[in-house]
């Protein structure tokens, strides 16, 4: 069950924005998002109330406060200032 609308409208968002970059993903729960293949490979977004996980590959490696408006160019950029991906990829 989906805990509020902004994250369901992100996680919405991201899966479109993971599909036009030719990153495959899987989304579990409606609230984990699995990055399958392409360029964010392993990468693995948890959403909770107001707060994101971010992993690779199972390890945890930043928490990101969601607010109502996180986009998803928001996002990919705090993961690059973060240096969990190189460099956001274009759709």
């Amino acid at each position: 069950m989906i805990l509020s609308l902004p994250i369901y409208r992100l996680i919405k968002n991201l899966r479109s924005y993971f599909n036009r970059t030719s990153n495959t993903c899987e989304v579990i729960d409606d609230e984990i998002i699995i990055v399958n293949s392409g360029s964010l490979r392993g990468l693995i977004l948890e959403f909770h109330y107001n707060f994101c996980q971010v992993k690779i590959r199972g390890r945890l490696n930043l928490c990101i406060d969601i607010t109502r408006d996180v986009s998803v160019d928001v996002l990919m950029r705090i993961l690059a200032s973060h240096n969990i991906i190189s460099s956001p990829p274009a759709p």
